[in-house]
């Protein structure tokens, strides 16, 4: 719905883009408001969530739909680090409200050029569509970071627990073996559908050695990896135990050295070769 709203809202856009100059930004730019709304600004330190199509010309160049599959979050500079290049989009987002609708244009300057088809190089500007879905302010992101924070916390515990009961044999009964060697701790199969090959997942996801020393997650980050299952892209024992849960399932994969990071262990060491390793997984 939100994709169809962004559409109609560019087009319309394009087509009284011609007849409206519209008003120059803080930073020089162009700005024409096409929905404008009486909400709440956002503000330099805030966070908006944009939907944004790129166009030279006619030409699109990129959007977040095609990149992000929705839109895009964008954090705002505050004026101790605001660059001395400013991006179009932050001037943009710093005069709307939510559910606006604007375009805003940047010159096309040196460094710009290079950037620009051989087809498109008499351009003059880049155009950018832009509807601003979502403010996250300052004190959101705070909330936000102190709830990961928490959930993080929670996770590591767990697993500093359950790495002790796996590696003194407590768990030995309750261990699902699969013919590879990957071993799964299913807490939770999950209600909603099966992961199949070939689609895109997202999980949270924790990360650490036998003796429980954690090497990477994505609680911490805030944001779930994302990947398309079985094709690949993740280490072997990691993308065949996603594919045995459905989505919104939740498990502990124990996974032998082959099916991991194998005789060479990761580069930087934090894995040693030959290692076991254990991931918490929760499939979105």
């Amino acid at each position: 719905m939100r994709s169809f709203l962004f559409i109609a809202l560019a087009a319309f856009a394009i087509g009284i883009t011609a007849c409206d100059k519209g008003v120059k930004t803080e930073h020089g730019f162009r700005f024409i408001h096409h929905v404008k709304n009486d909400g709440v600004k956002a503000m330099p330190g805030d966070a908006v969530k944009v939907q944004v199509y790129t166009y030279i010309g006619d030409s699109l160049m990129s959007s977040t739909q095609q990149m992000n599959g929705g839109p895009r979050e964008i954090a705002l500079y505050t004026a101790e680090n605001l660059p001395k290049r400013v991006p179009a989009i932050y001037d943009a987002a710093l005069l709307m409200s939510e559910g606006d609708s604007a375009t805003i244009y940047e010159t096309i300057d040196t460094m710009l050029q290079k950037y620009v088809p051989a087809n498109l190089k008499e351009e003059k500007e880049v155009r950018y569509e832009i509807v601003l879905v979502d403010i996250v302010t300052a004190d959101d992101k705070a909330k936000e970071k102190a709830e990961l924070e928490a959930r993080f916390t929670a996770v590591q515990s767990k697993m500093t627990t359950l790495t002790a009961d796996y590696s003194s044999g407590k768990l030995a009964s309750q261990l699902q073996t699969l013919p590879s060697g990957l071993k799964m701790l299913v807490e939770d199969k999950g209600s909603g559908a099966p992961v199949a090959a070939g689609q895109q997942v997202k999980c949270q996801y924790y990360g650490c050695l036998p003796n429980g020393t954690m090497f990477d997650n994505s609680f911490q980050r805030g944001v779930p990896l994302e990947f398309a299952a079985g094709v690949g892209q993740m280490i072997p024992g990691f993308d065949e135990g996603v594919q045995q849960l459905n989505h919104g399932g939740k498990a502990v994969f124990f996974l032998p050295a082959k099916l991991g990071y194998g005789e060479q262990g990761t580069p930087d060491g934090t894995i040693p070769p030959n290692s076991e390793i254990v991931f918490y997984v929760e499939v979105i």
